[in-house]
């Protein structure tokens, strides 16, 4: 268990860390209203958003073929991700939600940019799109406040979710299954 823990603390933790960091410079770029800042800035904030995605998405990989005496024997990453959902929930209420799945059409978005899956809830790569959004768009306490820019997934059926609380909801049901405490939201 220890190797896994290591890599989740190693590798996916200071990936989300940067992602957060990387939304946040993007606020502060905004409020300096410098066109270029602002530019540089949604730029980073895609890269880490890539990289954090995929990078949590993985950790079922690394998990399948990383025995652990506290977890059950995994014949593949599929099977990690089917153990994995029941702990998936919306904000840490108990209101399930797929977002591992979800999260898994992010990462592979960002991979092979199209997705012809007739299971994908994206179309791909370009439904990953850094927006603002107003007020009722999204659900209650999901992303930045005030219409904010953000990196939104926009679904093939319509709803928006950003992809700060679809990272969030995934890593939290990672903590429970591994048996781990929860930090505070965003303190990865």
């Amino acid at each position: 268990m220890q190797t896994i823990l290591d890599h989740l603390n190693n590798t996916i933790r200071p990936a989300l860390r940067d992602y957060l960091s990387a939304e946040s410079a993007l606020n502060d770029a905004h409020r300096s209203k410098d066109a270029d800042s602002i530019e540089t800035a949604r730029r980073a904030v895609v890269r880490m958003a890539r990289t954090a995605a995929i990078e949590l998405h993985q950790f079922a990989d690394f998990v399948a073929n990383e025995p652990a005496p506290a977890l059950p024997v995994f014949k593949s990453p599929a099977d990690v991700r089917l153990a994995l959902k029941p702990h998936c929930v919306f904000g840490r209420t108990t209101t399930l939600i797929d977002d591992v799945h979800l999260l898994g059409d992010v990462a592979d978005a960002f991979k092979h940019h199209k997705l012809n899956r007739n299971n994908a809830t994206i179309t791909g790569a370009n439904a990953v799109v850094m927006l603002g959004s107003g007020f009722g768009e999204m659900r209650f306490s999901e992303g930045k406040f005030g219409g904010a820019e953000q990196v939104l997934v926009i679904q093939k059926s319509g709803e928006k979710r950003t992809l700060s609380s679809i990272l969030q909801n995934t890593f939290d049901a990672w903590m429970t299954l591994l048996g781990q405490p929860l930090p505070p939201i965003s303190q990865y």
